[in-house]
């Protein structure tokens, strides 16, 4: 058995590093924080390189393609296959809407080839259940991890019901929950102190590498520091002392205890592909 003092030293591993390639979108979710819809913001490619090279300097298990809707982002195909050739042993998961993989081949084929989970959003703000039931199936028989996400504030009992049944036909997942991003209602958490759900577990990189490390937090005074700071890779893995503005009506929020997230014994860092 390894003793305290290794278990202890042992470097810290993200689960997911999240990249927000574009805020674009070609919907208009009330709810949503993370989109522009046709006013947004594309990661140039030249970016997007240099938060890979940056992310090659930690050890996380998932890469994360995101947005608003990534893939409506013009270079959606060679950003792809840029991350899927830099990280060739880590999952890759694409959060979609789905509509554009229903109606683009080439889109949905690099899909196809790049990713290993499809994390789908489906309810009445994105308008895409014809599409989802496009796609799903063409997903599943290519061995594709599917989880579809329906927000209960936006979907009527009978489409929860029909969504149900699609998953459970074509061996998907379905998983429903409160809108994260609004106050709707929820009374107020009680911060006695930081949220362990958030401990080792994400990074979020902005279009303009504004880093959070919880996927809520998302105002721009939220962000703890940037992709291109000196000693990134330190500051993903140091102490946490503040609450992100959205603790307080956050639905996934789980109290620690803690009044600081402590930092690993020995700096995380890494010398190769992990």
């Amino acid at each position: 058995m390894a003793s305290s003092s290794a278990l202890t030293s042992a470097p810290r591993t993200l689960k997911t590093a999240k990249i927000k390639i574009t805020t674009k979108c070609n919907r208009h979710c009330d709810f949503c924080i993370f989109a522009e819809g046709g006013q947004g913001e594309n990661m140039p490619i030249d970016t997007f390189i240099q938060v890979l090279d940056r992310l090659d300097q930690i050890p996380f298990r998932q890469l994360h393609i995101n947005g608003g809707e990534p893939t409506v982002h013009r270079d959606f195909v060679r950003l792809s296959g840029l991350a899927r050739e830099r990280f060739p042993d880590h999952v890759m998961v694409l959060g979609s809407n789905a509509i554009t993989l229903a109606r683009n081949e080439r889109l949905l084929e690099a899909t196809l080839t790049h990713y290993d989970q499809v994390l789908i959003g489906c309810d009445e703000e994105h308008e895409n259940y014809d599409e989802v039931r496009a796609v799903v199936p063409v997903l599943r028989k290519a061995g594709k991890t599917v989880v579809i996400n329906s927000v209960l504030e936006a979907i009527a009992p009978d489409r929860l019901a029909q969504l149900a049944a699609l998953c459970d036909e074509y061996g998907a997942i379905h998983v429903t929950n409160h809108v994260h991003h609004i106050d709707v209602g929820q009374p107020t958490n009680d911060l006695g102190g930081l949220c362990d759900r958030n401990v080792d577990q994400h990074l979020m990189i902005e279009v303009d590498g504004d880093c959070y490390r919880c996927f809520n937090a998302m105002a721009k005074n939220d962000s703890e520091f940037t992709v291109w700071d000196a000693g990134f890779a330190a500051k993903v893995f140091a102490p946490r002392r503040e609450h992100y503005d959205f603790c307080l009506k956050c639905h996934e929020y789980k109290d620690s205890g803690l009044q600081v997230v402590p930092a690993p014994a020995v700096p995380a860092h890494r010398t190769a592909s992990v």
